[in-house]
C-alpha cells in the first residue's frame, strides 16, 4: 500500500473509532447482535406521522449516532398521506418503506389483516408503561409514541383568563373567524379527536363549529402554525408542537381542557417486504428505548416509559385529565367521521 493511501485509510479508521466506541458504550448484550446483523444493510426508510419534520430528523440522526453506519431516510407526512403512499408502493410492487409509524392504529390493523407486516416482538416492549403495552397481542405492531390534543392559543391575542377552558368553549361566538382545527380526513390526530368530540357532544358540535368559520388545515400541526403566526387566536391542536413553538419564542400556550386531553397513541410496524429487515428490527428496539424517549422528551413529548421524566410544562397523564378512543372506535369510527366532516364543511 502506498504511504499516502495508508495514511488516508488509517485516518479514516481513526475518525470512526469514537463512533464505534459510542455505539458499543450504550448497547447491552441483547442489542449488539441486532446491530451486527443490521450494519450490512446500511440504511432504513421510515414513514413517520406523529412528529414534526424537525423532530423526526433529529430522531433519525440520533439512531445513526447510536448505531454508526446505518442511515435513516425520514419520510414525514400526515397519516392519510403516509398510508396512501405506502399503499401505492404496495400496489406497484415497490418496497420502499421499512418501518411505518402512524397516528392511526386502523392503518396498522389494515396492513396486518392483509398479511403485509412482519411479526416482531421487540426485546424492549415490556419496558413501556403498562398503558402502552399489548396494543397488538400478535406482535405485528407496537405503541411507540403518545401525544395529547388540547387547546392552544396565541398569548399576544388571548389572555390566559379568557382562553377556552374546555372543548365546548371553542364554540363561543367570540372565536368566530379566529379558530383553527385540522382535518380528520388527513390527520390521524384530528380523526381521533373528532371521534371523541362526536362521542361526547354529538354531531351538533361540528355543526356549531361550522358556524365559527374556522381555519381548517390538513395536519393538526397546521393549527399551531397558524395560531403562532396570529392568523388564528385559538385552536384544537397537538400540545407538544405548541410547546416546541413557544420555546422558539412564538406567543403560544396550551390549556388542558377540563373535559380532558385526547391522547393519541401511535403504533410502529415493520413491513413484511421491508428492504432492510434487520435494520428495521433494530430501529423498533430504538423506538422503544430510553435514548429516543430522552431525546423526544426534550422536545416536550409525552414519554411512554416510566424511567423518563416529562419536561416541565408537559401535562402529566392522569385519570382526571385524559380521554382516549378505543381501538374499535378508531378502526370503525375515524373514516366515517371524516366523511361526515367533509359533508358538513364541504372540504
Amino acid at each position: 500500500m502506498k504511504r499516502r493511501t495508508f495514511l488516508m485509510t488509517t485516518a479514516a479508521a481513526a475518525a470512526l473509532l469514537p463512533l464505534a466506541a459510542n455505539a458499543a458504550s450504550h448497547m447491552d448484550e441483547k442489542i449488539a447482535p441486532l446491530y451486527e446483523a443490521a450494519k450490512p444493510e446500511g440504511e432504513i426508510t421510515w414513514y413517520v406521522v406523529p412528529m414534526d419534520s424537525e423532530t423526526a430528523e433529529r430522531v433519525g440522526q440520533k439512531f445513526t449516532e447510536l448505531y454508526p453506519g446505518i442511515k435513516v431516510n425520514v419520510v414525514r407526512s400526515t397519516a392519510t398521506v403516509a398510508f396512501q403512499k405506502l399503499n401505492q408502493d404496495i400496489d406497484s410492487g415497490v418496497a420502499n418503506c421499512d418501518v411505518l409509524t402512524t397516528s392511526n392504529v386502523a392503518h396498522a390493523e389494515d396492513l396486518k389483516s392483509r398479511d403485509l407486516l412482519l411479526k416482531y416482538a421487540p426485546m424492549r416492549k415490556g419496558e413501556a408503561l403498562a398503558a402502552f403495552q399489548g396494543a397488538d397481542p400478535d406482535d405485528f405492531y407496537h405503541i411507540t409514541t403518545a401525544g395529547p390534543m388540547g387547546i392552544v392559543y396565541n398569548t399576544d391575542l388571548v389572555s390566559e383568563a379568557e382562553a377556552p377552558k374546555n372543548w365546548p368553549d371553542l364554540l363561543d361566538p367570540k372565536w368566530k373567524g379566529k379558530l383553527a382545527i385540522g382535518h380528520p380526513g388527513f390527520s390521524g390526530y384530528v380523526g381521533i379527536w373528532a371521534v371523541k368530540m362526536e362521542e361526547l357532544y354529538g354531531w351538533d358540535y361540528f355543526d356549531k363549529l361550522l358556524e365559527q368559520d374556522p381555519y381548517i388545515g390538513r395536519s393538526s400541526i397546521d393549527v399551531v402554525t397558524t395560531t403562532a403566526a396570529g392568523e388564528t387566536a385559538v385552536g384544537a391542536g397537538p400540545m407538544t408542537s405548541a410547546l416546541i413553538s413557544a420555546e422558539k419564542g412564538n406567543p403560544m400556550a396550551t390549556i388542558v381542557p377540563t373535559d380532558g386531553m385526547v391522547i393519541i397513541t401511535s403504533p410502529s410496524c415493520i413491513l413484511k417486504n421491508a428492504p432492510h429487515p434487520e435494520a428495521a428490527k433494530l430501529f423498533m428496539e430504538f423506538l422503544l428505548g430510553k435514548e429516543i424517549a430522552e431525546l423526544t422528551v426534550d422536545q416536550f413529548s409525552t414519554p411512554i416509559r416510566g424511567d423518563v421524566t416529562p419536561r416541565e410544562g408537559v401535562a402529566p397523564l392522569t385519570e382526571d385529565n385524559v380521554i382516549t378512543a378505543t381501538k374499535e372506535q378508531i378502526i370503525d369510527g375515524v373514516s366515517v367521521t371524516a366523511e361526515k366532516f367533509r359533508d358538513t364543511f364541504g372540504i
